[in-house]
């Protein structure tokens, strides 16, 4: 038996592999109906846009502010009394947010409770956000009320603060708390990553 027959034939399959793999790479064999493209674009995250925020305290009256939102009211409003020392436990916050769509300036009005809590928890009640038109106090554009709830800029971001519960704290004193990153959306602002 000869040698020179199986190494023809093993040569031939090489080069009809070699050939078909050409083919294939050439594009050879494909249907030409078939469109071969990318990743399909809802496997790509959107990027969302880098913002920051700066926050400095307001002249602006808060509880003014609160009066005045049609949705909360006097009616409202009535509720948050004054402390012993005589003030409303009432803190008015501007924001400077900025971020690759411009620049967006918005007053945070948080209400507190009353200093004296046994476990030194400073409580609120919660956190109303408006966007400023020229001084004033526009449209409301976020609100989380609830116990230990605040809207606040921390390491130059915005973030909702909530309260964490652990087992065994009482109503009144959450064992710590946990932030949420707030994004303005073109209009309000939203949790980013609830």
């Amino acid at each position: 038996m000869s040698l020179r027959k199986p190494f023809a034939v093993a040569g031939a399959v090489l080069c009809a592999l070699a050939l078909a793999g050409s083919a294939a790479v050439a594009g050879c064999g494909i249907d030409p109906r078939v469109r071969v493209e990318g990743q399909a674009s809802h496997d790509r995250a959107s990027p969302v846009p880098a913002q920051t925020a700066a926050g400095t305290p307001s002249d602006l009256d808060g509880l003014q502010v609160l009066r005045e939102d049609p949705r909360l009211g006097t009616q409202g409003t009535s509720a948050i009394r004054r402390c012993e020392h005589g003030r409303f436990p009432v803190y008015s916050e501007e924001i400077s947010l900025s971020g690759d769509w411009g620049h967006v300036r918005l007053v945070a009005v948080t209400v507190y409770t009353c200093p004296g809590r046994s476990c030194g928890y400073e409580g609120t009640r919660g956190t109303y956000v408006y966007r400023l038109a020229g001084d004033l106090p526009g449209e409301r554009v976020y609100a989380q009320e609830g116990a230990g709830s605040r809207v606040e800029v921390r390491d130059a971001a915005l973030v909702l603060v909530r309260p964490e519960y652990r087992p065994g704290d009482a109503a009144s004193c959450p064992t710590a708390t946990r932030t949420t990153p707030l994004r303005w959306s073109g209009g309000t602002l939203v949790l980013d990553g609830a």
